[in-house]
Formats: C-alpha cells, structure tokens, sequence
C-alpha cells in the first residue's frame, strides 16, 4: 500500500497490508491496483509522474475509484497502455466498507471479469454497474450524478435555512420529520438532513472537492456546448463555503 499521507500508510488497517515506498513499488507483481485520490492532478502525478504506478504496473490492471475528468481517465488508460478500469464511487465511506456504495465501472470487459474477484469482495452485483469498453463513459455518469447530488444538497440546505428563519417557527424535529418523508427530497439527501438541521458539518467530504467536482461537470458539458447555470451558481456557493472554512 502507498498512501500519498505517509503516516496512513504506515499505519495499515489491514491485516498483512505492507507500506510501500512509491506508487511503482506498490503496483509491482500485483494483478490489481486500486486507487482513490482528490482530483485530477493527484491522480495524474501518482500513475505518470517519477516512480508512479504505471512504471510499475506490468500486465496488472488498475482501477481507478477517483472523482476525476473523462480527459484524464483517458490519459491514464493510455499510460498503462489500456490496462486500465474507471471505477468511480457513489458513496460514502461507511457505505463502502458495509458494501453498500455503487461503483459505475467501465473500461475492457475482459479486464472487468478479470478483477470481478476483487469487485465482488466490495459489493454485491446489484451495486456494481458496467457501463461498458470505454472508461471515460464511467467518469462522466460519475461527474453527473454528483451534479445531482451537490445540486440537491445545496438546495436542501437552503430549505431548511428558510425553514428555521420562518416567521411561525418551525421546531426543528418538525422540519426533519416533514421533509424527511417528502418525495420531493431524494433518499440520497435523507441521510444529510438531521446533520443539516442540527448545523452538524464535519461531515466526510471536503466543500472544496464539491466544488471541483461541480467544475469538472461544468467543463464536461462546457465542452460540447451545453452550458450548466445551475452548476456555476452551486459552485459557487461551494466554492464559498470551502473559502469560510
């Protein structure tokens, strides 16, 4: 295991999990290689750049579970001369370790049966989804479906902020059991409205990478000449958030 936070990988949480000085020591004589990195750059810089995983890659296959552009998805497969499988997340990291997040993978079907092993040790067939040869389809469903996400989170939390400001003063438990059970507030949200009443925030995942990730939509669509207003407003609220800390 290499963990670009030495002390995380100093401190495996895995039984007979060895630290690994680079990426390419960490790729060498493994059949798999599964990465979750921040953004585009990260991942970029850990498989291309010196001692990075592709030069120590061989005939494994890596997978790549990152938030990250179809551009770059592209580059990497290309660096690992095609051995390569997108695997984006669709979850949180207690969903990931109770098997319960959706992997949107595409990439080589051979290579997919080829690792099923390791992607059956994750999730069930019904969280897996295969979205066929090319892996830059998988960073796109990614990208969007956090659009989605990010979009309805924001706009949850302005609900319940006009909520709690209403002239009649909504009881809080009032406010989480209503919108709780209301269609409209999609189950995916659910989960963050106690946290969002309470004014909890910690959170697991950074403002900042929301609204990288509402970037790299943007940009996506962008570029065949869609343009996404919604997704500039929201990320820039983001992009606020991230800026207050």
């Amino acid at each position: 295991m290499w963990n670009r936070t030495p002390d995380k990988a100093r401190r495996p949480r895995c039984k007979g999990v060895r630290p690994a000085a680079t990426p390419a020591e960490a790729a060498q004589t493994a059949e798999a290689v599964f990465m979750s990195l921040a953004d585009d750059d990260a991942v970029r810089a850990v498989v291309c750049g010196p001692d990075g995983a592709a030069a120590g890659i061989g005939d494994g296959v890596l997978v790549d579970a990152s938030t990250v552009s179809p551009e770059t998805s592209a580059q990497v497969a290309r660096a690992v001369s095609g051995r390569f499988l997108a695997a984006p997340i669709l979850g949180a990291p207690a969903a990931v370790v109770s098997g319960e997040a959706i992997y949107i993978i595409g990439g080589p079907h051979e290579l997919y049966e080829h690792v099923r092993p390791a992607f059956e040790a994750l999730a069930d067939e019904g969280h897996r989804c295969y979205v066929g040869e090319d892996p830059k389809v998988a960073a796109t469903l990614k990208l969007l479906s956090n659009h989605l996400l990010l979009s309805g989170i924001a706009i949850l939390a302005e609900t319940v902020a006009a909520a709690q400001a209403a002239s009649a003063g909504l009881a809080d438990d009032l406010i989480s059991d209503y919108f709780g059970d209301l269609p409209p507030v999609a189950p995916a949200l659910r989960n963050r409205l106690d946290d969002i009443v309470s004014g909890d925030h910690k959170g697991w995942f950074a403002t900042r990478l929301a609204a990288k990730d509402l970037r790299l939509a943007e940009e996506l669509a962008c570029s065949h000449g869609v343009p996404l207003p919604l997704a500039e407003a929201v990320k820039r609220r983001y992009e606020q958030a991230a800026a207050e800390g």
